[in-house]
C-alpha cells in the first residue's frame, strides 16, 4: 500500500470519527427532551384535573355563601314578624338562626374569596406550564432540525473530501502525467497541418503578386 493511499484512509477515518462523535450529544439531548416532554404532558393532565376540582369548590363556596345570605335575610324578616306579634319563643329562635346564618354567610364569603384567589394562581401556573410545553416542543423541533443538518453535513463532508481528493490517490502521479500528455496532444491538434500552412503561404504570395505592378 502506497504512502498516499495510507494517508487518504487515515484522513477519512479521522473525519468519520469526529463526525460520529459530534452526533452523540444530539442523541442524548433527544432522550432528555422526550422524557421532559412526557413528564410535562403528565403534569398538565394532572393540573387540568386539579384546576377543575378547584373551580367546582369555588362555585360551591359561592353558592353556599349566597344561600346563607338568603336564609339570613329570611330570618331577619321573620324576626320582625315575631317581634311585632310579641311571641318570645319565636323571637328567640329567629334571633339565634339569624346570627348563625349571618356568621355562616361571612365564613363562606371568606372561603369563596380565598378560593377565587387560589384558582387565579392555579390558572396562572397552568398558563406557565402551557408556554413551557410549547418551549420544550420548540426545542424538540430545533433538535430534529440540528440532527438532520448534522447528518447531511456528515454525508456532504465525506463526498466533498472524495471530490477534493479526486478518487484514488495511488494513481495521482500517473493521472497528472496523463493530463500533461493530453494537454500537449490537444495543443498539437490545434496547430494547423504542414499542408495547411503551405497553402496559407501560397495564398498570401498570390495576393501580393496580384497587387504588385
Amino acid at each position: 500500500m502506497s504512502f498516499l493511499k495510507q494517508l487518504k484512509e487515515q484522513v477519512q477515518a479521522d473525519i468519520e470519527h469526529v463526525l460520529d462523535r459530534n452526533d452523540k450529544p444530539f442523541q442524548t439531548d433527544d432522550g432528555k427532551y422526550e422524557a421532559e416532554s412526557k413528564k410535562l404532558d403528565k403534569q398538565l393532565k394532572l393540573w387540568k384535573q386539579s384546576i377543575e376540582k378547584q373551580r367546582k369548590l369555588e362555585r360551591y363556596f359561592y353558592q353556599e355563601w349566597q344561600d346563607a345570605k338568603k336564609m339570613a335575610s329570611k330570618r331577619a324578616e321573620q324576626l320582625e314578624i315575631a317581634e311585632t306579634a310579641g311571641v318570645e319563643e319565636l323571637i328567640a329562635q329567629a334571633q339565634s338562626e339569624l346570627a348563625a346564618y349571618q356568621e355562616l354567610a361571612s365564613e363562606y364569603s371568606d372561603s369563596y374569596e380565598e378560593q377565587k384567589e387560589r384558582v387565579k394562581k392555579l390558572e396562572a401556573r397552568g398558563r406557565e406550564l402551557e408556554f413551557l410545553r410549547k418551549k420544550i416542543r420548540r426545542m424538540q423541533l430545533d433538535f430534529i432540525a440540528r440532527t438532520e443538518e448534522a447528518k447531511l453535513e456528515k454525508n456532504a463532508a465525506k463526498w466533498t473530501y472524495y471530490a477534493e481528493e479526486n478518487g484514488d490517490l495511488d494513481g495521482y502521479e500517473e493521472d497528472e502525467n496523463e493530463q500533461t500528455e493530453e494537454s500537449e496532444a490537444a495543443a498539437l491538434k490545434k496547430q494547423p497541418s504542414f499542408d495547411a500552412q503551405i497553402e496559407e503561404l501560397k495564398q498570401q504570395l498570390d495576393k501580393k503578386s496580384d497587387v504588385a505592378p
